[in-house]
């Protein structure tokens, strides 16, 4: 029980320092931690995964409902819809009313986000060198495959008992 204990406290530090990290990272493009990690789920949205995210440069999004971002990255409602406000108000998405659900919308990226992502891409790259450039390859697999099962089984857990 101690050990499991003690990975909850690492992860809980790991996400202190980087959202830590992003914040002051995105200041000077006057985004915060929010907005770059609802544009970061927005670059994905065709199907890619995160690494494929990194290396590829040239993503089309057709549209991404609130509902899925919301899904997606585990915020709530309102704290997506008021980042979704600022992102259009500052020019990198344009809101499109969903036909089937007049209560939300679907969100496309403007080509001033397309801009942005290279710089976000390298933002991520730099944190991910600091905190996991000592680690071969074999050891960043399993660390990935173990804690991609513990997302899911959090995420499953939550669900079952809400």
């Amino acid at each position: 029980m101690l050990k499991s204990a003690t990975i909850g406290c690492n992860i809980l530090i790991i996400e202190k320092y980087f959202k830590s990290f992003l914040k002051g990272s995105l200041k000077n493009y006057e985004l915060n931690t929010a907005e770059g990690m609802v544009l970061l789920a927005l670059y994905g949205h065709n199907g890619q995964k995160d690494a494929q995210i990194l290396k590829d440069s040239d993503i089309n999004l057709v549209g991404t409902s609130q509902d899925q971002l919301i899904d997606e990255l585990h915020y709530d409602k309102s704290v997506i819809t008021r980042t979704m406000q600022s992102l259009e108000k500052k020019g990198y998405v344009i809101r499109k009313n969903n036909t089937e659900d007049t209560r939300s919308y679907f969100f496309k990226l403007t080509d001033k986000a397309f801009t942005f992502k290279q710089t976000l891409i390298e933002i991520l790259k730099e944190w991910n060198e600091h905190i996991l450039g000592d680690f071969d390859e074999s050891v960043l697999n399993l660390l990935d495959n173990m804690l991609a099962k513990v997302a899911k089984n959090a995420t499953k857990t939550i669900r079952k008992n809400n």
